[in-house]
């Protein structure tokens, strides 16, 4: 963003995760739902679209699911997933929508920094045939539900538990050792599924997952009250030497540190969790 200010470049960010003021200054514009009182369930996907219609209204029916894909892609909890499932719930059932979502997911995971536009236009539903739309989504889905079963195989045996002070149910996977390399799902993904099972497994319990490896650690929760970007801060602050970045939303995100300093870090995480407040709605 500094190089873009150097050559006068205006830059606009739409997201839905946390704001910072020091990213902010250098901005024009930031279409975040933070900003006007709401959160992440108002998903990036969600205004990427409406921003997209209001700009080129020709397309609106041509893009009219995609808020509902990225609703729940992201896991979005706010009233509007609702309600963008019924928009398109005559051509897009909400198992639709999950199927597209992981489809992309597995396919962005192969293509790495490749552009693969039509293979994306063709998951979205873009390209115009609809039964090859729908052949190539049974297709990714088929080959990533395979992968996550056999990462939860090898991985599960693994992850080791405790409860913390305030209640909450902590589980602990290093995804180093204990899960298949460089291959889907990779690590935060793989945190991911192993939370979802967890949460199934101690249903009406606040959960807490850590995956981590070397030099990074994904979180993943349920019913706790935790603020990761400051306790990304604090952790910053209070171990010197340990080379702390990260964040995400409030509930939901990493955190990087350096390898030496990993046992440090972690235990410092793991103090703070245990003293925010934790419990289930009744």
């Amino acid at each position: 963003m500094k190089i873009a200010q150097v050559y006068d470049l205006p830059i606009v960010v739409i997201d839905h995760h946390h704001p910072d003021a020091i990213v902010d200054q250098f901005l024009v514009g930031h279409v975040n739902p933070y900003h006007v009182g709401g959160d992440f369930g108002i998903t990036a996907g969600m205004l990427g679209t409406e921003v997209a219609r209001l700009i080129n209204p020709s397309v609106e029916k041509l893009i009219r699911h995609l808020p509902a894909v990225a609703a729940v892609g992201d896991r979005s909890e706010a009233p509007e997933r609702a309600r963008y499932l019924a928009l398109v719930q005559d051509a897009y059932s909400e198992q639709d929508c999950k199927d597209i979502a992981l489809a992309l997911d597995y396919q962005q995971f192969w293509l790495r920094f490749n552009d693969g536009r039509e293979l994306v236009k063709d998951l979205l539903n873009l390209g115009g045939d609809t039964v090859r739309h729908k052949r190539l989504v049974a297709l990714q889905v088929e080959g990533a539900n395979l992968a996550i079963q056999d990462q939860m195989s090898a991985c599960m045996p693994h992850v080791v538990h405790r409860t913390l002070p305030n209640g909450a149910e902590l589980f602990l996977l290093d995804v180093e050792i204990h899960a298949h390399k460089f291959t889907f799902p990779p690590p935060g993904k793989t945190s991911g599924e192993v939370h979802d099972r967890l949460c199934q497994q101690h249903a009406g319990s606040p959960v807490v997952t850590i995956g981590f490896g070397p030099d990074f650690a994904v979180l993943r929760s349920r019913g706790v009250m935790m603020n990761i970007p400051k306790m990304v801060r604090e952790l910053r602050d209070e171990i010197p030497g340990g080379g702390i970045s990260g964040g995400g939303h409030l509930v939901v995100g990493s955190i990087k540190f350096v390898e030496g300093m990993r046992e440090e870090v972690l235990n410092g995480l793991i103090e703070k969790i245990s003293i925010v407040g934790a419990g289930m709605p009744a």
